[in-house]
């Protein structure tokens, strides 16, 4: 996601608490409504998930050629068909079976990432060799915040750790597992006031299997990935303050489709992965 709007200024907020105050009742403190707060996680998630999967595609492309290593970050370690070590980045070092990449900004985040190869067998290989390398690890840690459709105010703070794997017993096909935690905080500015969500995400990609890097359409044929946030959930409305400790297991599951389910709870939902976009929940 790129942090494509200004930030939300002052005026906004207190025009956005006005109109709650003219809709709702002012004879108490504001309420916190548990279907609300299920539709907020499944946004939020739901656009995690489908940015993690974006950036499969990236990683699916350079597990062949290598000329990008990690999701979205454009990495180049290698040129063509034919992957050499000198055509490493100069921003990564490699010790000790790793390479680790000097920190960058990218679409407004602070990301510093590593990458591996190994073999078959699980043996550490300095270089790509599309014939021995099996499987790839890669890592990355990413701080940021960024804003979407105005009214949506997002900070990142994760870390992951995911690997690729079958480059030769799957090929054309690949397959990723691997997990991700982080810190994140998440507010929208509506007619019910300010909401928002602060706390732990933990994700787990499960046997996501991706199609051949020269496929039309990068889209996971099969597997799931569950996220499970703990957070405090907040209502800033024009009568007060309200707020209360919530955990979700938020479960996306992939079918070769662009429209993927997504469950939180008893709540079941739509993931539009090419919009990144949450809708016909119920």
């Amino acid at each position: 996601m790129k942090s494509r709007f200004p930030k939300l200024s002052a005026a906004t907020l207190i025009l956005a608490l006005g109109a709650a105050a003219c809709s709702t009742d002012l004879s108490g403190p504001p309420a916190l409504d548990d279907a609300q707060i299920d539709a907020d996680i499944a946004s939020a998630s739901g656009a995690t998930v489908a940015s993690e999967v974006a950036g499969f595609t990236d990683n699916v492309a350079a597990a062949g050629s290598f000329s990008m290593v990690s999701p979205s970050f454009n990495v180049n370690v290698g040129s063509g068909t034919q992957p050499r070590l000198n055509g490493i980045s100069p921003t990564c070092s490699y010790a000790s079976g790793r390479y680790t990449c000097a920190a960058t900004t990218e679409q407004g985040m602070s990301v510093s990432r590593s990458f591996a190869f190994y073999d078959a067998q699980g043996g550490s290989l300095q270089t790509f060799d599309s014939t021995k390398v099996e499987s790839v690890n890669f890592q990355a840690q990413i701080d940021g915040n960024f804003q979407r459709d105005l009214v949506w105010s997002v900070g990142i703070h994760r870390t992951r750790n995911a690997t690729v794997s079958g480059l030769i017993s799957l090929k054309p096909q690949r397959k990723w597992n691997g997990v991700g935690a982080g810190a994140d905080t998440v507010s929208h500015i509506g007619l019910d006031g300010i909401r928002s969500l602060a706390g732990t995400a933990a994700d787990t990609v499960s046997n996501v299997l991706m199609p051949g890097k020269d496929a039309a359409n990068q889209i996971p044929l099969s597997g799931s990935i569950v996220v499970a946030v703990d957070y405090t959930a907040s209502l800033q409305g024009a009568t007060g303050t309200a707020s209360k400790e919530v955990k979700r297991r938020v479960v996306v599951t992939f079918d070769g489709t662009t429209s993927a389910a997504l469950q939180v709870g008893s709540l079941n939902c739509v993931l539009h992965l090419d919009t990144k976009s949450v809708d016909s929940c119920q």
